[in-house]
């Protein structure tokens, strides 16, 4: 009788164990840094997705709950209730096994075309698509480089909001995948080709768009898990009213820290997670970065920003972000593929200079050259710091060595900060753009009604820009009409203010000078 008991107990014990660890197992996942959610929400092509999973999700569910009654009905309805019970023999039933077989291929059937219609609409290219951006791949980040804004590169993966995003993805080692599970991006990264996906992201919502873009008024969810939406424990959405930007990302590997104040939290915009999903070696664990989805007006404003930004160059700093992973933290390096910096001939010999500065910029086997990604500044910074470095003792370099090597090369300039102007045919079209909320006041022709004073030949329009810009960021007040003119240029951006101060001075008559994104900001920094 005890060993019996000890038995039974030992059998239970070991269903109970079974039953946690299939629980525990997968929850293990969630012990990841930066693990979330995985359904995607926030795109056009993502909810589709989402929806054939729902739909896949709910068929299997009816299915799981068919097939367990039936067979817990038969165990305890059929089961042998004697030693000597002989079971009847039962050859089967024609129709309901014609029934089951039949249901299961209309099943099957129905899955089949709502997934072919699902991947015709997320695999195929639209024709009109608004803008490509170039989704670089290696060992262990990530480049995304904009063709349509001059070749800018980038960390992380930037997109105007409502706009058509044609992704070309490829890889310089070996193979790695980019996925964004919020925005239903997922796509292998290939080394000597290229993939392709398109998406739309939502964005910011109810913000009134000047470059095109229709306006946009819905209500956005926040879904708190990866279940599908009839298995929700909460309820599956919360509306949400988003102002300036939204941080979604908590984690960005080693080598990338999460600021305390976010480099997009000037902008109108939602930070998403990325990260690669392809086992790609040691440093996989790594690949982390944003995607970024702004509001058009304040992507312009950030393409801009990006173009003529001027940062002090700290090479230790660039060395952690850039460097570190596969030459580790104190450059003793990792096996042949990843050599010491210590000690090393190029890093340390003073005839090597260029040499070393040359590596730097167009790579060599598995590194990937940084002249697309590091300005002038940046790349002597990080080289002075290797070679000053853990006992080194090389001569340092200079942004001009930095420059002239680029030169030699054939690379583009890439100083630190300074490009061309805003083209004023570029800003003339925007400020024409903005102007259409000031007609009702000014008239189209900048003449207004006699209480209004005419824009055509006006010292303000045409006098400093300074003042104009204070004029319309603060405001004016007079005697006689309080609130004479409203601080309408108080919420736009650096780029939208100079287009429509561009356009008045060069429209109705006015032939001054053009302003420049630049200048506003300038204005601004001396108001505050």
């Amino acid at each position: 009788m005890s060993g019996s008991l000890n038995q039974s107990l030992l059998k239970r014990a070991g269903l109970l164990l079974a039953l946690v660890l299939a629980v525990m197992i997968p929850a293990t996942a969630f012990a990841v840094p930066g693990s979330g959610d995985f359904v995607a929400h926030y795109s056009v092509n993502g909810r589709d997705m989402t929806a054939l999973y729902n739909m896949i999700a709910k068929i299997c569910l009816g299915v799981l709950v068919i097939v367990e009654s039936v067979l817990i009905i038969s165990i305890i309805r059929f089961r042998r209730r004697s030693e000597d019970e002989r079971p009847v023999q039962n050859h089967g039933n024609m129709a309901l096994e014609m029934g089951w077989t039949g249901a299961a291929v209309l099943f099957q059937i129905w899955i089949g075309v709502a997934t072919i219609n699902v991947m015709f609409a997320t695999e195929v290219i639209p024709d009109d698509i608004d803008m490509t951006v170039e989704a670089v791949a290696y060992q262990w980040d990530w480049q995304f480089v904009y063709p349509d804004q001059g070749g800018l590169v980038h960390g992380d993966l930037v997109v105007p909001a409502n706009t058509n995003i044609k992704l070309e993805v490829t890889s310089r080692d070996v193979i790695h995948s980019i996925f964004v599970p919020d925005l239903g991006i997922k796509i292998d990264a290939v080394p000597g080709r290229f993939n392709y996906w398109w998406f739309r992201a939502d964005g910011p919502i109810n913000q009134v768009r000047v470059d095109g873009f229709a306006m946009v008024d819905r209500p956005e969810f926040e879904y708190p898990s990866t279940r599908p939406d009839f298995m929700q424990s909460r309820p599956d959405a919360t509306k949400k009213t988003i102002n300036g930007l939204e941080r979604r990302v908590g984690y960005l590997g080693r080598s990338r820290q999460v600021e305390e104040v976010s480099p997009y939290a000037n902008y109108s915009a939602i930070e998403y997670q990325g990260t690669c999903t392809e086992l790609c070696g040691l440093g996989h664990w790594d690949m982390y970065f944003r995607a970024v989805v702004m509001t058009p007006s304040s992507f312009r404003q950030w393409v801009h920003d990006m173009q003529n930004q001027v940062t002090e160059a700290n090479g230790p700093e660039v060395f952690a972000a850039r460097c570190a992973t596969c030459h580790g933290e104190s450059g003793q390096g990792q096996g042949d593929q990843f050599p010491t910096l210590v000690g090393a001939a190029r890093v340390v010999e003073e005839g090597q200079k260029d040499s070393h500065i040359q590596l730097v910029l167009q790579g060599k086997g598995v590194m990937p050259p940084f002249g697309q990604v590091l300005n002038d500044a940046e790349v002597s910074a990080v080289i002075n710091h290797e070679r000053t470095s853990w006992g080194n003792s090389g001569g340092e370099v200079s942004d001009e060595d930095v420059a002239r090597v680029r030169e030699s090369l054939g690379l583009p300039p890439f100083p630190a900060g300074g490009v061309e102007p805003t083209p004023t045919p570029e800003l003339m079209a925007a400020g024409e753009r903005l102007f259409e909320s000031c007609v009702s006041c000014h008239g189209r022709d900048g003449q207004g009604p006699d209480y209004i004073p005419a824009l055509a030949g006006s010292s303000k329009v045409n006098g400093d820009p300074a003042a104009l810009a204070k004029l319309l960021i603060e405001g004016a007040d007079t005697p006689q009409w309080p609130g004479e003119k409203t601080p309408v240029a108080r919420s736009m951006t650096d780029f939208q203010l100079a287009s429509l101060l561009t356009y008045l001075r060069g429209s109705f008559g006015n032939e001054s000078e053009p302003v420049q994104p630049g200048d506003i900001e300038r204005i601004r920094r001396d108001l505050n």
